[in-house]
């Protein structure tokens, strides 16, 4: 495992004594550089052995320097690290007003789980093929997505022990929006649910924790400038949602278990997220795969989803499969690669209309998936 290098700034000496004997035993192997002077970080940091840190955590309350200025210094200086915000300000509002500067914001008192899933962000995130230049952009960007508080909710019912399906049904009927979309999946004949529900607590059984979670993120995803117009976000939600039914069809085509279809379908809605933020820094839904210019050899907005979603806790597996759909290899021994390469057939099939497309791209496809190509012709009531 990579040894990362932490940079952590707070004025308050024991709160910083408490930082350094948490983060010690938690990664005995990294490198860690504790300072209690917010003014002179730079200068601090310059003398020590710290080159590259991949996380920088400070507190928000110091009286030489606050710490919404201090990391908006890093940002500047260090794009590429984690930015941390150190708070007790448990205000629902904060987190939004610190979305410009800093990709977490952790409570006042933290606790060792805080940090836990911190670290295990970082350490996924130095996993992905980004080089120091694509790092250092999606750092800079200027404003990431906010987690939505009914989906912080939603990921709490669903990390409990019992998790409650009714529960989650409760935090889900504060958001009709949500609500709606739900029935819509769970009512949907891609699902092959033959008897219709009018019963929120069904529906959400039929779909299951993993699901309802995909289905929030992608849908309340609250983008911070708001460049993206109500329209435009609807339109990015509905083509993911028909493009993740697409992909969920062609695993099924192919004899995946419901467990591999719901994981394609998962990251199509998932990569609408990337979408999102593309648009939100100035790109056209024409030029969504180049304008940010981050990494030769993918698309802009797939480098954007994994990057983001892997900062909200989820697993490098998504990541990589986001990362695939530009890359389709059927013919993959990486499982995770066969995947993305179905959701990325199915973005290319969403726009077909005529059945002459299914045909010629069933040409290009091994025998297997070709089958499955042509088997949606009359499933997508194809012309």
């Amino acid at each position: 495992m990579a040894s990362l290098e932490v940079i952590c700034v707070d004025d308050d000496e024991f709160m910083l004594k408490a930082i350094g004997r948490l983060v010690r035993r938690l990664r005995p192997e990294w490198r860690f550089l504790l300072l209690d002077e917010p003014m002179r970080w730079e200068e601090i940091m310059a003398d020590s052995d710290i080159e590259h840190p991949a996380i920088f955590i400070s507190d928000l309350l110091m009286p030489k320097k606050r710490g919404d200025v201090l990391l908006n210094e890093v940002k500047m200086n260090l794009p590429e690290s984690i930015r941390v915000l150190l708070t007790g300000d448990t205000t629902q509002g904060l987190p939004q007003k610190a979305h410009g500067y800093a990709h977490f914001v952790l409570p006042k008192p933290f606790t060792q789980d805080d940090f836990e899933h911190l670290f295990q962000c970082a350490e996924r995130l130095h996993k992905m093929p980004f080089n120091a230049e694509c790092r250092q952009k999606l750092g800079s960007l200027s404003g990431l997505p906010v987690l939505p508080h009914t989906v912080q909710e939603l990921q709490s019912v669903i990390a409990s022990p019992n998790c409650d399906m009714h529960l989650m049904a409760e935090v889900i009927s504060h958001e009709p929006s949500l609500v709606a979309r739900i029935f819509q999946i769970a009512n949907s004949s891609y699902f092959g649910f033959r008897r219709h529900t009018d019963s929120l607590s069904e529906a959400v059984s039929r779909l299951g924790a993993t699901l309802i979670e995909t289905i929030a993120v992608s849908l309340l995803t609250q983008i911070p400038h708001h460049r993206v117009s109500p329209s435009q976000h609807k339109q990015v939600a509905e083509r993911a949602l028909r493009v993740g039914s697409i992909a969920r069809l062609i695993a099924k085509e192919m004899s995946f278990a419901r467990r591999e279809q719901d994981k394609v379908f998962v990251a199509s809605l998932l990569t609408s997220i990337g979408t999102l933020l593309v648009l939100e820094e100035g790109a056209t839904f024409e030029n969504i795969r180049t304008y940010l210019g981050l990494q030769d050899g993918y698309h802009d907005h797939h480098v954007a989803a994994a990057y983001l979603l892997i900062l909200w806790g989820y697993d490098i597996d998504i990541g990589d499969m986001i990362l695939s759909q530009s890359h389709i290899d059927f013919l993959s021994q990486d499982e995770t690669v066969v995947y993305g390469s179905i959701v990325g057939l199915a973005y290319i099939i969403e726009k077909f209309k005529t059945e002459e497309q299914f045909r010629q791209i069933a040409k290009q496809l091994p025998n297997a998936v070709s089958d499955a190509v042509l088997a949606l012709i009359p499933l997508l009531e194809i012309a």
